[in-house]
């Protein structure tokens, strides 16, 4: 039996049950085009609005990438409204069309008790189903911390028998597209090295063994290196900016900071074009389940597939965005596009599907690169994918060393400590006597750490509660922050880094790079909207755009509402669709 065709079989078990009739258009909808069968959603995780600029044309006529831009419409820039430009809070924000402050997903990660991070989709009420079936005495993830309502949620709600499918290397590129009902949302389990789900979803008779345990994923990267095949190498090594040691490269896992890599954990594999790999099979068994499900039956559900491909952030966060890794990445993310373009027109027809490409966050450059490269990154080029503006010396911050010096500003201050719990980026948390702290006493706390921070090229450091009901209009340092903070969340000093500067991810510490801040090239991403008879073929568009139209577009398409949140968010479908 083919893999994918495991996975099909794995997917009709999630489906039975589905209600008969399927209520997507109403009266005054019914001299619209008919909207497609299928719904494509991938984000790319770290793929910025530069980067897409300058590198998409330059891939090859039969790839993935440039099938979208002939037949499909390119949004040179859609613009998130928040700082906390993460995984997390970006993947909510597309799929709810709702700031951090409203949605409660305000970073990747939490403060737990034990002054460990954790994911803040950690849930202690839920537990790791593995992809056998089996229950691990683990905690899960869920949504429980998200606060409002996402497009899946929307889809299943108006429609019962709509699928959705969610496929991600992390539990926070997975979930909020998967929203709460859907029939799969897997994502990779480094400990285990399998896919897993959470109790708190239904669960499915996994019957996917052969795409997403441990054989399969073991099998993904123990079976070869991560080499350079001659065209491949040929197409890097013309476009590549830095050679391939490339000072700032991190050595993550063992890969080492050379080609050919190999990985000898799964944990490692994330930063191999491996991980999308894996992806891209499950999407793809997702897609022939929801093929044969269309042809049996011309009054069947839509489908709702989403790809969270996340390898690409995990090779910029170690090699950069100027690597020899970064450039091999972007060429197997376009074969892997095309093939499953190819999949979804054997599936539905050609015209019975659509995708959106966008991405969580974008990102910058290596700190050692030459600051000339690194400024193509933010300064120079086309307006409409760079700020106006230099971004500055690139700068890693350290967190541990950030946060010692914060605690010794604040033992001078405030006599001995400790006043500082830890800190998940962007948050620092106080400890309970720190919180305890008056009004007068927490300025002063604050003060100091403020003041210890400017050594580390951190611009602001703000008091949570320093914000009222709302938020200022516009882009300005206050606004995006106050958009990024959740008024009765956890956390107390919200950490904003100079311009150029990031905190360094924890992924190859001491090297590497990050986003995470207000500045445009981590804010700005592309949109790629491929939906035949609803958007023109091979248009772009320089004029920014706001997250929100992603929700809302996808829920046109999709023949039903739009998130509450996003119910504001522009439409891209023409106007003569309507």
């Amino acid at each position: 039996m083919r893999p994918h065709r495991a996975l099909g079989i794995f997917l009709a078990g999630l489906s039975i049950g589905g209600a008969a009739c399927h209520p997507r258009l109403d009266a005054e909808s019914a001299s619209k085009p008919k909207p497609p069968r299928l719904l494509l959603a991938i984000v790319v995780d770290q793929l910025s609005a530069w980067e897409a600029a300058d590198r998409l044309p330059l891939l090859p006529a039969d790839g993935g990438f440039s099938r979208l831009r002939r037949e499909g419409l390119w949004v040179k820039e859609l613009r998130y409204q928040h700082a906390v430009t993460d995984t997390a809070p970006g993947h909510a924000a597309l799929f709810t069309g709702a700031l951090p402050r409203a949605s409660g997903i305000f970073a990747n990660e939490t403060l737990g008790p034990d002054g460990k991070n954790r994911s803040i989709l950690l849930d202690e009420a839920t537990q790791l189903v593995d992809a056998r079936g089996q229950t691990l005495d683990r905690p899960g993830s869920s949504l429980a911390r998200l606060r409002v309502e996402t497009l899946g949620d929307v889809l299943v709600a108006q429609d019962p028998g709509a699928l959705v499918y969610a496929f991600s290397l992390k539990d926070r590129g997975a979930l909020f597209g998967a929203g709460r009902r859907p029939q799969a949302a897997l994502w990779l389990d480094v400990a285990g090295e399998t896919f897993v789900t959470s109790t708190a979803f239904p669960a499915p008779p996994f019957l996917v063994g052969s795409l997403s345990d441990n054989d399969a994923v073991e099998g993904a990267y123990r079976s070869s290196d991560w080499g350079l095949p001659t065209e491949e190498r040929s197409f890097v090594a013309t476009h590549a900016e830095t050679p391939d040691d490339q000072p700032g490269e991190g050595d993550y896992q063992g890969l080492g900071r050379t080609f050919p890599h190999k990985a000898t954990s799964a944990k490692a594999m994330r930063a191999t074009p491996f991980g999308d790999a894996l992806l891209f099979g499950l999407a793809r068994g997702a897609l022939e389940y929801v093929g044969g499900r269309a042809r049996g039956d011309a009054a069947a559900p839509p489908a709702l597939v989403v790809l969270s491909l996340s390898s690409h952030d995990y090779i910029e966060h170690v090699f950069g965005p100027h690597s020899w890794e970064a450039w091999a990445e972007l060429w197997e993310l376009d074969r892997g596009l095309g093939a499953l373009f190819a999949e979804a027109d054997r599936a539905v027809g050609p015209d019975g599907w659509a995708v959106m490409l966008t991405a969580d966050h974008g990102g910058g450059a290596l700190p050692e690169v030459p600051a000339a490269l690194a400024l193509t990154t933010c300064a120079e080029g086309e307006p409409a994918v760079r700020p106006p503006h230099g971004c500055g010396k690139r700068v890693r911050i350290m967190p541990r060393e950030l946060v010692a010096a914060m605690e010794s500003a604040a033992a001078a201050a405030l006599g001995p400590g400790p006043w500082i719990s830890g800190f998940a980026e962007p948050l620092v948390y106080l400890t309970p006597r720190g919180k305890a702290l008056g009004a007068r006493d927490r300025e002063k706390l604050r003060a100091a750490a403020a003041r210890a921070a400017q050594a580390f090229d951190v611009d602001h450091v703000f008091d949570v509660r320093a914000f009222g009901d709302s938020c200022p209009r516009g882009d300005g340092v206050e606004a995006l922050v106050c958009a990024s903070i959740v008024p009765d969340g956890p956390g107390d000093f919200y950490l904003v880094a100079a311009r150029g500067g990031f905190f360094d991810p924890d992924v190859a510490p001491g090297a590497g790079q990050s986003h995470g801040t207000f500045d445009e090239m981590d804010r700005t991403v592309p949109l790629i909207v491929r939906a035949p008879g609803h958007v023109p073929a091979g248009a772009t568009r320089d004029e920014p755009l706001p997250f929100t139209a992603f929700a809302r577009t996808a829920a046109s398409l999709l023949g039903i509402r739009a998130p509450a949140a996003a119910g504001e968010g522009e439409d891209l479908i023409r106007p003569s669709a309507h």
